[in-house]
C-alpha cells in the first residue's frame, strides 16, 4: 500500500513538472511573439549572384528566388497595411555583396527597397502598391543580365559578416531584424582566402570532404539579428547535413541565437512557402 502511494506521489510530482515546463515555453513562446508584434520590420534580402544560378534544376534557381523575394514582399506589406501605416517605419531592401560590376545590374539594384521611414502621406500606400511589381521587374532584368554575362565572381557572405557589414546594412536598433540569404551554401570569393587548421574563410566541395572542416568565427555581438539562409544545394547530396552544420555553427559562434535560425534545403516554391511563414510568423 506505501508502496502504491508512495508511487502515485512521484508521477503526480512528475506531471506537474511537465505541466510546468511546458507552460513555461509555452509562455516565451508567446512572449516573443509579442516583442516581434511591437517592433517594426526591418528586413533584408541578400541574394546570391554566384554560378549557382546556372544549375540545371526544375524550376530554375532564377524562378525560385523570385517566389521566395514575392512571398516575403508580400508578407511585408501585410504587416505594413492597416491602421497605423501612417506610422510605419517598416523596411525592406534586396541587395547583393559584392556589388555588382555591371552599371546596369547596380541601377537596377539601387530601386529594390522600400523604407516607409522616407514616405509620408498617401506615399506610403503607393510604395507599398508598387513595391512587388518593381521587385518582380529589377530582378527579373538582374538575373537575366547576370546569366547572360556568364562572369561568376563569388558571394562573399563570410566577409559580409566578420567584416561588420551586416552590422550597417542589416541592423537597426529596436527593429526585428531579419536577413533571408538566398545561396546554395558555397561561400566563396578569391580575394577573402584565409585557413587556420580545419576552419576557413570559404566553404567549397573540397572542404567538406574534411569532417572536421568549419568557418572562422571572427566576430560575435548579432543577438538582435535573425538569419534564414534558404535555397542552400550541394552538388554532393553526402555533404548536406556537414554544409547545414558548418553553417549553423558558424552563425552560433557569432552570437545568434538558435531559434533565429534557419538553413534550410532549396525545394518547390510552395514547400520553401510553408519554411518562411514558420520563422516570419
Amino acid at each position: 500500500m506505501k508502496t502504491r502511494i508512495l508511487i502515485t506521489i512521484v508521477c503526480s510530482t512528475i506531471l506537474i513538472g511537465s505541466c510546468g515546463s511546458s507552460g513555461t515555453k509555452s509562455n516565451e513562446t508567446e512572449t516573443k511573439k509579442e516583442q516581434n508584434v511591437d517592433k517594426s520590420l526591418n528586413i533584408s534580402i541578400y541574394l546570391d549572384l554566384s554560378d549557382r544560378l546556372k544549375r540545371d534544376i526544375t524550376p530554375s534557381q532564377k524562378d525560385r528566388d523570385l517566389a521566395i523575394v514575392s512571398f516575403i514582399t508580400d508578407y511585408f506589406k501585410a504587416q505594413t497595411l492597416g491602421p497605423k501605416i501612417l506610422q510605419s517605419k517598416n523596411n525592406i531592401k534586396v541587395f547583393f555583396y559584392p556589388a555588382p560590376q555591371s552599371s546596369d545590374i547596380a541601377t537596377l539594384a539601387s530601386d529594390l527597397s522600400v523604407d516607409m521611414q522616407k514616405f509620408t502621406g498617401k506615399d506610403k500606400r503607393i510604395a507599398l502598391e508598387e513595391m512587388k511589381e518593381k521587385f518582380t521587374k529589377n530582378l527579373t532584368a538582374i538575373y537575366d543580365k547576370t546569366i547572360e554575362q556568364d562572369d561568376w565572381p563569388g558571394c562573399d557572405i563570410w566577409d559580409f559578416f566578420s567584416n561588420k557589414n551586416v552590422d550597417t546594412q542589416c541592423i537597426r536598433k529596436d527593429f526585428r531584424n531579419i536577413l533571408v540569404i538566398l545561396t546554395d551554401g558555397y561561400l566563396f570569393d578569391e580575394k577573402h582566402k584565409v585557413q587556420a587548421g580545419n576552419a576557413f574563410s570559404f566553404v567549397t566541395p573540397s572542404t567538406l570532404k574534411n569532417p572536421n572542416s568549419s568557418l572562422i568565427v571572427k566576430r560575435k555581438g548579432l543577438e538582435d539579428l535573425e538569419v534564414r539562409i534558404l535555397e542552400v544545394n550541394p552538388t554532393d547530396i553526402n555533404h548536406r547535413d556537414q554544409l547545414v552544420s558548418v553553417l549553423e555553427n558558424w552563425l552560433k559562434g557569432m552570437g545568434v541565437k538558435e531559434e533565429n535560425i534557419t538553413v534550410s534545403e532549396t525545394g518547390l516554391p510552395t514547400n520553401t512557402e510553408t519554411i518562411i511563414e514558420s520563422f516570419l510568423n
